[in-house]
């Protein structure tokens, strides 16, 4: 039972430390594409998905037409996608007499995936940039990440979300995993390219863009994956930002948690080749920060139980903290006094996140769609 303990904590260790960390050490020793500023900006098509946002749209068009890049070269694209909140109107109330301004309405739901398709299908701009509808970009957006798509080398390049209310306990979860998260996505960026984007800013050549699958969860990892076979790197590029709201409700960021990793289970059945390493230049780090953080919860099943079932007191002191360990999340849960820290809202990112990872997995098996909307991130 010992060594099954220690080869499941190793695992654990290697996923979320020792990886990370290697990867650094990688990526440090590349250099780093800098940014050349184009004589002529190209044209850009902003490709936004809506449905049922009335509410944000008069606010998200202030923030669009706030951008700083040449306003002859853009071009807004709105796709209602069965809403029925009055959308249709506003839209055509706000673009009428705009040529530069172009709206769908589809009244019927289509998912997220084929309206972005005819979305791009109205597109006239050299450069597609994908936006949400709810979440606002910081005014330098497109300045930040179209140069990058002057290498011909570069298939995409994604902004980064960030946490307009970092105050809040659902921010302080959030906002450390996603810190967590930032680091390693760029290193995988400077060694060679990472495998998803932030949804609600991310840029890509018109003519590199392929449509994903109607059913397709997370367009924001096929997006990647589909350049990726091709030989193109996808960029993360610090400074251009979305902002969001993390939500209180904890079982909300639960749901969408749960939708963005079992995309990624839906996304390795369609996409085999990942698994290849003499087919994915980035074969290491797809398995160990994509794969490997899906197995987690059972490697941390795993020790509890050998430390649980084992003999000798190295193994009974190490179920004893594990022990300890769970109560300290269930009484933070709990918002019990003296658990509303940094410390205790880590402990309470690790168990919610292998949570979802397992919730993830029991709906992929089951062919079911998880309910609700992930995170553009």
């Amino acid at each position: 039972m010992i060594y099954l303990f220690l080869v499941s904590m190793g695992f654990i260790a290697y996923t979320y430390a020792v990886f990370p960390l290697l990867l650094h050490l990688r990526a440090r020793s590349q250099p780093v594409l800098s940014t050349v500023v184009p004589e002529h900006w190209p044209s850009v098509s902003i490709v936004i998905p809506t449905c049922n946002e009335a509410r944000f749209l008069p606010a998200r068009l202030n923030n669009l037409a706030a951008l700083d890049y040449p306003a002859s070269k853009v071009e807004w694209i709105f796709v209602s996608n069965g809403s029925t909140d009055g959308t249709e109107a506003w839209l055509h109330s706000a673009f009428f007499g705009y040529p530069d301004r172009k709206y769908l309405h589809l009244a019927t739901p289509v998912g997220k995936s084929s309206a972005i398709k005819q979305g791009v299908a109205l597109a006239s701009g050299r450069i597609i940039v994908f936006m949400d509808a709810r979440l606002p970009v910081s005014g330098n957006a497109l300045k930040k990440l179209v140069p990058y798509l002057q290498y011909p080398e570069v298939g995409a390049v994604s902004g980064e979300l960030v946490l307009s209310d970092p105050t809040s306990l659902a921010a302080g979860n959030f906002g450390l995993y996603w810190r967590y998260e930032k680091w390693i996505r760029e290193n995988e960026s400077r060694l060679y390219s990472t495998t998803g984007v932030t949804g609600a800013l991310y840029a890509i050549r018109r003519r590199d863009f392929k449509p994903n699958r109607n059913a397709t969860l997370l367009d924001e990892f096929d997006t990647p994956v589909r350049l990726l076979k091709q030989g193109k790197r996808t960029l993360f590029v610090a400074g251009a930002h979305a902002y969001d709201k993390a939500s209180d409700n904890i079982r909300q960021e639960f749901q969408k948690k749960v939708r963005n990793l079992a995309g990624n289970w839906q996304s390795f059945q369609a996409n085999p080749w990942l698994f290849q390493p003499s087919r994915n230049p980035v074969w290491w780090q797809f398995l160990s920060h994509k794969l490997f953080r899906l197995l987690v919860p059972y490697a941390l099943i795993t020790a509890f139980v050998s430390a649980l079932l084992g003999e000798g007191t190295f193994l009974d002191i190490m179920f004893a903290l594990q022990w300890i360990f769970y109560v300290l999340v269930a009484a933070s849960y709990l918002n019990m006094p003296g658990t509303g820290n940094r410390v205790m809202n880590l402990l309470k990112v690790i168990v919610q996140l292998n949570a979802a990872a397992l919730m993830a997995t029991l709906h992929h098996l089951k062919g079911q769609q998880p309910p609700g909307r992930g995170r553009s991130g």
